[in-house]
C-alpha cells in the first residue's frame, strides 16, 4: 500500500520561533505500535517555551524516537485522536479501530527497580520520555503511539456516548494535571482556596476547587487576565499589580488565611507572599515551577513550624488522573466552555503559537486541528 504521507508542524533548532509546514511520510505502525489520525492538540505554555527557544530541548530528546531525524522534531502533547491502525502485537486493547482516544503523556521506562513506574507514578520515572518530546507530538495529521506508551497505557477511550468537542477533550491532559495537584490538598466544601495566577492553569484550579464547594479567591497581576478571569465568576478577586496579596487574603478570610494555596504562576515572590497568608495547617501547593536560574526561595520557616503549614509540589500526571479529568470533562462536572479560546489550522501555528504566548491579550487555550 502506497504511503500517502501527512502534513507536519516542524520545530526547527536552528533559531528561535523557526516553525513550518511540511509534508513527509506517515509513520509506519510497528506490532506494537498505534498509530493515531489528530483531530486536535492544544498548545501547552510548555510548547510556547519551546517555541521561543527559552526551555532547551537540543539536550537529550534529539533525534525523535522513531523522529525525522537531527534539527527538527514535533511537539504537542494535549492530544484527541482516532485509532487508525492498532499493531499486530498490542495485547487486548480496550480500544478498537475507529475508536476515539486522548492520549497519556508521561513514558516511564517501566523497569521492575524503579520505584516510581511500580507505582504507577510514570511522570516521575527519572527516565520519563513524554511525547511531544523524546517521541514525535501531536502537531500533524498522524502521530504513532509507539510501543512503549501502549503497553504502560498511555491509550484511553473516550467513552462513545460523549457529546463534548474534540476541543474541550483536549483540555484533558492540563486538567490531569491540576488533578494531580489539588490530589495533595485535601480541598473541602466551604474551605478558602486561594490561587495565584489567571492563566489557564490558575482557571482550572479555580473550577475543580469550585467543584469541590470551595470559596475561591483568585489573585493576578495582569489587568487584562483579571478582567478576562471574572467571566468565571469566582468569589474573589485580587488585582495583586495595585493589592497587597497577604493584606488582601487576610481580609477576605477575617483574618484567619487561606486554607489552601495555589501558586500557579512562576513568580518566587508569590510562593513568598502567599505563605504568610496560609491559615492553621493550612496547606500550600507550589504548583508552578520556578526560574532555573533563580529557584531559590526564601520562606519563613517559623510560619511552617508554627502553623503546622504544610507545602507540596507538583509535576505533570499519572493516567488515573488522565481518566478523573476526562470523567469530569465528560460529565459536564468541569466546563470548558471558557477555558478553550481559539481554534487554528495546524498551518497557522505560528500565529496560534504568538497569540497564546500574548499575555495581553484574549487568549486562554489556543488548540491547533489538523
Amino acid at each position: 500500500m502506497t504511503n500517502k504521507g501527512m502534513k507536519t508542524a516542524f520545530l526547527y533548532i536552528d533559531k528561535a520561533k523557526h516553525i513550518g509546514i511540511e509534508n513527509v511520510v506517515k509513520p509506519v505502525c510497528g506490532a506494537g505500535d498505534v498509530l493515531l489520525r489528530v483531530n486536535v492538540c492544544a498548545i501547552c505554555g510548555t510548547d510556547g517555551r519551546i517555541y521561543q527557544g527559552t526551555k532547551d530541548v537540543t539536550k537529550g530528546f534529539l533525534p525523535q524516537i522513531k523522529g525525522y531525524g537531527e534539527g527538527r522534531f514535533i511537539i504537542g502533547h494535549e492530544i484527541v485522536g482516532i485509532v487508525e491502525k492498532i499493531g499486530s502485537e498490542v495485547e487486548s486493547p480496550d480500544y478498537g479501530i475507529g475508536d476515539k482516544v486522548i492520549v497519556v503523556t508521561s513514558v516511564g521506562c517501566q523497569k521492575e527497580e524503579c520505584r516510581p513506574c511500580r507505582e504507577g507514578n510514570h511522570n516521575m520515572c527519572k527516565n520519563n520520555h513524554p511525547i511531544g518530546y523524546y517521541y514525535p507530538g501531536g502537531f500533524a495529521e498522524y502521530i504513532l503511539v509507539q510501543d512503549a506508551a501502549v503497553k504502560q497505557g498511555a491509550i484511553i477511550r473516550i467513552p462513545g456516548d460523549s457529546t463534548v468537542s474534540d476541543e474541550h477533550l483536549a483540555m484533558v491532559e492540563p486538567l490531569s494535571c491540576v488533578i494531580n495537584g489539588q490530589d495533595y490538598l485535601d480541598i473541602s466544601k466551604g474551605e478558602y482556596v486561594t490561587i495565584v495566577g489567571a492563566g489557564p492553569i490558575g482557571l482550572m484550579h479555580g473550577l475543580l476547587a469550585k467543584s469541590k464547594g470551595a470559596k475561591v479567591i483568585l489573585a493576578e497581576y495582569s489587568p487584562v487576565r483579571l478582567s478576562k478571569s471574572k467571566e468565571f465568576g469566582f468569589d474573589y478577586y485580587i488585582a495583586s499589580k495595585d493589592t497587597d496579596l497577604v493584606k488582601a487574603v487576610l481580609e477576605l478570610t477575617d483574618g484567619e488565611g487561606t486554607d489552601v494555596g495555589i501558586v500557579a504562576c512562576s513568580v518566587n515572590k508569590v510562593a513568598q507572599e502567599l505563605l504568610r497568608a496560609m491559615a492553621m495547617k493550612g496547606r500550600l501547593s507550589f504548583f508552578a515551577g520556578f526560574p532555573k536560574e533563580n529557584s531559590i526561595l526564601k520562606l519563613d520557616g517559623n510560619i511552617i513550624h508554627y502553623k503546622e503549614v504544610s507545602i507540596y509540589g507538583a509535576f505533570a500526571s499519572n493516567r488515573p488522573q488522565f481518566k478523573e479529568a476526562l470523567r469530569l470533562i465528560v460529565s459536564g462536572k468541569v466546563s470548558m466552555d471558557r477555558i478553550v479560546t481559539d481554534v487554528f489550522p495546524l498551518e497557522r501555528i505560528t500565529e496560534a503559537m504568538e497569540k497564546m504566548l500574548d499575555k495581553e491579550g484574549d487568549a486562554l487555550k489556543v488548540v491547533i486541528k489538523p
